[in-house]
């Protein structure tokens, strides 16, 4: 066989490697599809023959060089080590999580309506009727807390407490999490009653309580680590939502399909919020209790409400037109890098 031929008969898959080894968004398209894997191998595997047959035949030295460079870089693309989990995580929580977060707006509107709604009715309750406040939760348990925040957080708390107690409130609020969260199989029913459930309790506690003289007391331990602890309680619920609709509104899919979407959607929003958790409890365990002035832990939990409405609002919606300017370039094969070799007539050869 002429080099001619030998190229005219391969040329097709080595364009096609080309692509698939290139940087471009098409390239990181094609590897990342779910057949990209084993089209990649097949692919380097005849390339690799292919070099080997131009060694044995003698063809030309720039074929040689242009397959043997080929090779080299699908190999070292083949080969190539996991990303760093790091970078992964730093992905997830830069981009991924703000895009699922903006592509699921509705269902974590629904959670944040859902709980400060109802949280928001039981503090006005408090403060017009407490009557009827206590047919809704028990007066015991109300005045139990106020007694609770009587004395306040002046002095601090002991390290070995502040660790002791970090640990609680993580395992603690990531059972919450996990409870609006797997509720929602039940077509997302369970999670609309937890988070209710969840909006009256916080609701007439707060409520109650700022009508004492502990008030400031449970305001100043409170609002540190509550911007993070209530958001993740609503992003956990809107996941439960995302789950059970998710089984409802299929779209044009089958039911299955879309339950494995929504899934993937409601597994990335509780790892999110999970992290809010973690952040919460850690400030919970250490920064809400401490004795630092109340303007202080005021100003912190300003700082935080503001981050969290800059990263889920502003953020995500940023992040999300980037993805969508990018998306029409990734849609359209781009221009693929060919050696000189394959632009020459045939015949040159």
């Amino acid at each position: 066989m002429t080099p001619a031929d030998f190229i005219k008969r391969r040329k097709g898959d080595w364009v096609e490697l080309e692509q698939m080894v290139s940087d471009s968004p098409v390239g990181r398209r094609l590897r990342s599809s779910s057949d990209g894997a084993s089209r990649l191998a097949g692919l380097f595997r005849s390339a690799c023959s292919d070099l080997a047959r131009a060694r044995a035949s003698g063809y030309p030295d720039d074929l040689i060089d242009y397959l043997n460079n080929l090779t080299a870089r699908a190999h070292n693309l083949f080969y190539l080590a996991p990303p760093f989990p790091l970078r992964r995580i730093w992905q997830f929580f830069t981009t991924l999580f703000p895009l699922t977060v903006r592509r699921n707006a509705t269902y974590v509107v629904a959670g944040l309506l859902l709980f400060y709604g109802p949280m928001a009715g039981m503090i006005a309750l408090s403060a017009y009727d407490e009557e009827v406040l206590y047919q809704i939760v028990p007066k015991s348990m109300l005045e139990g807390v106020e007694k609770m925040y009587e004395k306040g957080h002046g002095e601090g708390r002991e390290e070995t407490a502040d660790v002791m107690m970090t640990g609680f409130y993580v395992r603690n609020n990531i059972g919450i999490a996990f409870q609006c969260f797997s509720a929602g199989i039940f077509l997302g029913l369970g999670s609309i009653i937890i988070i209710l459930f969840n909006g009256v309790l916080i609701g007439a506690i707060v409520g109650f309580v700022a009508q004492s003289p502990a008030g400031m007391n449970l305001l100043s331990f409170i609002i540190g680590h509550g911007p993070f602890e209530l958001t993740a309680i609503c992003l956990s619920g809107a996941a439960g939502l995302r789950l059970g609709f998710g089984v409802i509104i299929t779209g044009n899919r089958r039911r299955v399909d879309s339950l494995r979407l929504a899934a993937a959607d409601a597994v990335r929003l509780v790892l999110g919020a999970a992290a809010l958790l973690l952040g919460a409890a850690l400030i919970e365990g250490f920064f809400s209790p401490s004795g630092l002035p109340m303007a202080v832990k005021f100003t912190f939990g300003g700082l935080c409400t503001l981050f969290l409405v800059w990263y889920l609002g502003i953020h995500s919606v940023r992040v999300h037109r980037a993805q969508l300017a990018i998306a029409p370039q990734s849609g359209t094969p781009g221009p693929v890098p060919d050696a000189p070799l394959l632009h020459q007539e045939e015949s040159t050869l």
